[in-house]
């Protein structure tokens, strides 16, 4: 690698001489080689480590007035000739080295440079201090301790483990000749040193450049006029591509896959090995610093790399019309080359990555802001039936295909970001999730720095890039969705596109390829996903209730599984506290309760949530009224036989929900059958807050409302609408712009209602105040009758919880007699009764009864004249 350099330290001695020699090259050798070589006052014959055998002909070659050593790393095996070294140069100091393995001293590896171990330092001042000496001992033995991290020799890589890694071994070859080769142009004279000429005038000593030294450089060769490298240098060089060149594109190799996948040029590899090399070992800073003349600069520039590799002006017009390192920003993240004085380092994430950092790609500050780690949730919930079906599409998004833009349209768009998940684990791949909506948080041109590094991580890794876009709905989100794509649509990368309206997807693409494929989930897949989560709760998964849950409860997958780790986790507190609790929730129940719980999610302020507290069996109504209760019960129940089995559906076009209205006097019981139907579909009930809702804003009104329907209709939950009137009033002649908007808004309800795919009921005094066109759009009118006799004294009977009161059943037919009330009136009495007695310490009797009765009336302006009878003739004592 041609001769020593030579010099004079600061004390003006000349530097000492010192031949490396080993019966074995290994890591800690080169390691002892690369300390020597690094100090200012010692000089390495040869530039490496030297066979023993070679050690007689190097000091043949050395003047006899140059101070010299021999630092013999023999392991003390007896077979070093020292005596000849010794008879054949006077004054000669061999060193003999024992290298061990114990100590803490750190590893000398390419990835990272670790500074050398004190103790060798103090071993070659101390070796230096003894060939300046006039006499002594010349022969010194040594134990260094270094770690034993490469017992197996190495011929051309510094690391044993690069013989695994061809490609990075031939590299580091070339860096390491090219380096070396500019070390040794810039050092050697420019002039003849026999035609008088002052070394220091006309040559770079140190970190100085003379007037003269510049002026010999411009003149020493024409502009455009490319210095041939050496040919040793272009061996290296040709043995570098040709080893990429070998290596496959699917190789485990990255510095193979950064060539291939990113389609760099034999320039753009050679740069980016140049801007690499800082980063591999910490003599190539040294060199950058040699070669810019300036020892605080330790990574080179554009002009310095160009100016190696040939004619700065002609490579840099090269390298602007190929565009692989600025398009992939292995320099930088501007996209464009710097200016030549500029520092130019290697991405740092490619850096990693290249030095086996498996998750340098990911941990990407600009990838990182806009991808989740996090697997898109269900992937456990899907059945054996749908791997084909998940494989195949994550086999579509391997980039190693080819460019192509895969749109998903999908109706639920969590499913078919579960089955890419899905086929991405079934392919053993990681995919990358891009969530759109992360995009708001940066700017247009943040956004295309992200594309370009996410579409670079995809060719690297051959991984599948899933962008989902189904929550990008406002215009400044679509704006930068646009963007994110139009820029994946430039680069040879394959990604997947999951939406549920494509309609602006397609344009963003441009030019570019795509399929488009619509993603539907039969009723009959969806009836299976909740079952294979039904029997991972530990529920009977038979298809009655099944097919219940999917139809009640509008969930997505990731809805699901969300509602199963909930029904875990409800089920592990049960079975802390006992597993065999009497009142503990079944499987199903836990589940059901899960699904609920997760629907509810997100609900807005506008309706008020409410938990069913009655039973069908206690609202009291005529036989043929509650006969229409639970009709209403089997048409939300068996909704998907009808309409989807026995094709009912086509006679619905605008939907398919079921709505009723309840109507009758006040206290008849119309709320609490509202109530007692949602229990008996163990859904939730919405009630619809008229004070949130109405709104004198125009259009407020309406879009509140639609806000209830559309909670109702994601929750799976009942619209419960009382005093439907306030809202579904006739509409009348127009005779101002109130009047006309107030038409408008009964009309918008109109449509909305008809629409609606759940169950809406809706109550009211006053029938005859609503609308005539709402009797078509209702399936069901019940009409709550005033209480007879009878009915009266069952809810006397049901409003008087046992044990608590001592009242016959006779007495309680004779109140029914006596005071004509609704139901809601007896449960006001009965309260009032209950507060009566417990004050007194005693349970309910007749008296409190109509002490009760007598204030509820007054409360009405009714006479009690009827309460005073021989039967109630007790009642008096009390009032």
């Amino acid at each position: 690698m041609g001769s020593a350099r030579r010099g004079r330290d600061d004390r003006g001695v000349e530097q000492a001489l010192v031949i490396v020699a080993a019966n074995a090259l290994d890591l800690r050798v080169a390691g002892v080689a690369s300390a020597v070589d690094a100090r200012d006052d010692m000089a390495l014959v040869g530039g490496h480590v030297v066979a023993l055998g070679e050690v007689g002909s190097l000091l043949a070659s050395i003047a006899s007035e140059l101070p010299c050593a021999v630092i013999c790393v023999s392991r003390l095996d007896g077979d070093a000739p020292v005596g000849r070294w010794l008879a054949q140069r006077a004054g000669l100091v061999v060193l003999n080295v024992d290298l061990g393995s114990e100590g803490p001293a750190p590893a000398l590896r390419f990835e990272r440079f670790a500074p050398h171990d004190m103790r060798l330092d103090s071993m070659l001042h101390g070796l230096r201090e003894l060939m300046l000496l006039p006499g002594g001992e010349r022969v010194l033995h040594f134990k260094l301790h270094l770690p034993a991290d490469a017992e197996a020799p190495l011929s051309a890589a510094p690391d044993a483990e690069l013989n695994s890694a061809p490609v990075l071994a031939a590299a580091l070859d070339w860096l390491h000749e090219l380096l070396l080769t500019a070390i040794h142009r810039r050092h050697t004279p420019m002039s003849d040193p026999t035609d008088g000429a002052d070394e220091a005038t006309n040559g770079w000593v140190g970190f100085g450049i003379s007037a003269a030294a510049v002026q010999h450089a411009m003149v020493m060769r024409a502009p455009l006029q490319e210095l041939g490298p050496e040919a040793h240098v272009q061996a290296a060089a040709e043995r570098m591509l040709q080893a990429v060149s070998d290596a496959a594109p699917a190789g485990s190799e990255p510095l193979a896959a950064l060539v291939h996948r990113l389609a760099l040029t034999p320039l753009e590899v050679q740069l980016a090995l140049l801007a690499l090399a800082p980063e591999l070992d910490e003599r190539y800073q040294r060199c950058m610093a040699v070669l810019l003349d300036d020892a605080s600069r330790r990574v080179g520039t554009l002009g310095l790399y160009t100016s190696l590799l040939g004619e700065p002006v002609v490579l840099t017009q090269r390298l602007l019309g190929c565009g692989g390192l600025q398009r992939w920003r292995l320099l930088g993240a501007a996209g464009t080359l710097p200016s030549a004085d500029e520092a130019l380092r290697f991405d740092a994430a490619i850096c990693a990555w290249l030095l086996g950092d498996a998750n340098a790609l990911d941990a990407d500050a600009r990838v990182r802001r806009v991808t989740r780690s996090a697997a898109w949730p269900g992937i456990d919930l899907f059945q054996p039936g749908d791997r084909f079906r998940a494989s195949s599409l994550a086999s579509e998004l391997r980039s190693s295909r080819g460019p192509l833009a895969l749109v998903l349209a999908a109706e639920s768009p969590a499913y078919a970001l579960a089955l890419l998940e899905h086929g991405a684990q079934l392919r053993d791949v990681l995919p990358l999730r891009v969530d759109a909506v992360r995009l708001s948080e940066l700017d247009a041109g943040e956004v295309v720095e992200a594309a370009m590094r996410l579409a670079r991580a995809a060719l690297l890794e051959d991984r599948p890039l899933i962008v989902d876009a189904s929550a990008a709905r406002d215009e400044t989100l679509a704006a930068l969705l646009a963007a994110l794509l139009a820029t994946l649509a430039t680069t040879p990368c394959r990604f997947g596109i999951v939406a549920s309206d494509v309609q602006a997807i397609i344009p963003a693409l441009g030019n570019a390829p795509f399929k488009l494929e619509t993603l539907r989930q039969s009723k009959a897949e969806r009836v299976e996903l909740v079952r294979g989560a039904l029997a991972r709760a530990g529920a009977p998964a038979d298809d009655a209730t099944a097919q219940f849950i999917s139809a009640n409860f509008p969930l997505q997958i990731d809805g699901f599984d969300a509602a199963l780790r909930l029904a875990q986790a409800h089920a592990g507190d049960v079975a802390g506290a006992g597993a065999d609790a009497a009142d503990a929730p079944t499987a199903r129940e836990r589940f059901v309760a899960g699904c609920r719980a997760i629907a509810l999610q997100g609900v807005s302020h506008f309706a008020e949530r409410i938990e069913p507290g009655f039973e069908l069996a206690d609202v009291v109504l005529p036989p043929d009224r509650a006969e229409q209760l639970r009709e209403i019960v089997a048409s939300v129940r068996l909704a998907p036989m009808v309409l989807d089995q026995w094709d009912f559906q086509r006679q619905l076009p605008y939907g398919r929900g079921t709505t009723a209205l309840f109507h009758g006097p006040s206290g008849t019981g119309k709320t609490m059958a509202a109530h007692a139907i949602a229990r008996a579909l163990n859904v939730h009930v919405l009630r619809l807050d008229l004070s949130r809702v109405v709104s004198k804003y125009i259009g407020e009104t309406e879009r509140h409302c639609d806000r209830v329907f559309s909670d109702a209709t994601n929750s799976g939950a009942a619209i419960l609408i009382d005093e439907a009137d306030a809202l579904f009033g006739k509409r009348s002649e127009v005779k101002d712009a109130h009047d006309r908007y107030a038409n408008i808004e009964v009309a918008f309800l109109l449509q909305r209602i008809e629409s609606f795919d759940g169950l809406a009921i809706l109550t009211t005094n006053l029938r005859q105040n609503l609308d005539p066109a709402f009797l078509r759009r209702l399936r069901f009118i019940v009409e709550f009758p005033r209480p007879d006799v009878r009915a009266r004294a069952a809810i006397w009977q049901a409003c008087l919880p046992s044990g608590a009161h001592r009242v016959s059943a006779a007495e309680l037919g004779e109140l029914a007699r006596r005071i004509d009330l609704t139901g809601g009136h007896i449960r006001q009495i009965t309260l009032r009764a209950a507060f009566l007695a417990a004050d007194r310490g005693e349970l309910i009797e007749v008296p409190h009864l109509l002490a009760a009765a007598r204030s509820e009336l007054a409360k009405l302006g009714m006479s009690a004249v009827g309460l005073d009878t021989p039967v109630l003739a007790p009642a008096r004592r009390v009032a």
